[in-house]
């Protein structure tokens, strides 16, 4: 019996074409232990996203996709489930941060409205005097002062930022477990993203949720994590604390990532260096700090 509230196990995911068969991801294990944050980092199409969209359950329903290997929460094993099952966790004991704020909110209902769908996961009775108590409460941990004005709003009517924060509050309206955040406030401005981190990151502790954070921001990644996996064309080539990785990298993909960093000179123009190391051979599991893959 696993203590980790997320174990993936030698996941594997391709998808059936016309063309033939694309592989995706080649054996991702990881794992992320109750109230922990933990980071997969790797650049656009390396597979962070499809390894976040197979845990929610959101890839088995596809004809296409060809899945192996075990995803286990909280000891569950995942591909055992029914369909419906994996829909209800969805929302209660797992919940989503999306990229992009204003396209993952639906446009034509009112913010109050979609709290109350996401409380019926839980409270299948949840009325809206219901809702707006538990919403009012929640936005006000987020810092929005007139939940009042959000909750009767539609969401093109809010800033981005304000949309992340709604966005963040519903995540947490069923007490989750695992908050999975697929590059959360990339779609908004510089300050805006690291006040919405910093709230996450909070929000996150005091509820004693563990957080399964997928960016390709190195900056981002060493002040929110704890634990940090590199992935490069699907395969988890580096694991260990942040803190170790990012003083000690040892893959080549991982000192490439980190090299490629724009660093600020007397001049204050950004230089960015690249690497001298080629990564094009085969990757293979890496050990940082004695933590394992």
């Amino acid at each position: 019996m696993t203590d980790n509230i997320l174990d993936i196990q030698d996941l594997r995911l391709s998808f059936r074409s016309h063309g033939g068969v694309t592989e995706v991801l080649h054996g991702v294990s990881l794992s992320v232990a109750p109230e922990e944050r933990v980071a997969l980092v790797g650049e656009s199409g390396s597979g962070k996203s499809v390894t976040a969209r197979a845990v929610l359950g959101l890839l088995q329903s596809q004809r296409s996709a060809q899945i192996t290997g075990r995803i286990l929460f909280e000891g569950r094993d995942l591909a055992s489930l029914s369909g419906a099952n994996r829909r209800k966790l969805r929302g209660t004991k797992m919940s989503m941060i999306f990229q992009d704020p204003v396209s993952s909110l639906n446009p034509l209902f009112r913010i109050e409205d979609q709290f109350r769908e996401v409380l019926r996961r839980s409270e299948r009775s949840a009325d809206m005097r219901r809702t707006r108590e538990v919403a009012g409460k929640l936005l006000r941990d987020v810092s929005i002062d007139d939940p009042e004005r959000v909750l009767a709003s539609f969401p093109f009517q809010l800033s981005g930022g304000m949309n992340q924060r709604v966005m963040i509050a519903m995540a947490l309206v069923n007490e989750p477990s695992l908050l999975i955040a697929d590059e959360p406030g990339t779609a908004l401005d510089v300050t805006v993203q690291d006040q919405t981190l910093k709230l996450m990151r909070k929000l996150a502790d005091d509820r004693r949720a563990a957080v399964f954070f997928i960016s390709h921001n190195l900056g981002v990644v060493r002040e929110f994590s704890n634990r940090l996996y590199v992935i490069y064309q699907g395969r988890i080539v580096e694991s260990g604390p942040t803190g170790s990785i990012f003083d000690d990298p040892r893959h080549p993909y991982t000192k490439a990532l980190l090299a490629a960093v724009p660093r600020i000179t007397r001049a204050g123009i950004p230089e960015i260096e690249e690497s001298p190391e080629a990564f094009s051979a085969p990757c293979e599991i890496h050990e940082t700090a004695g933590v394992a893959a």
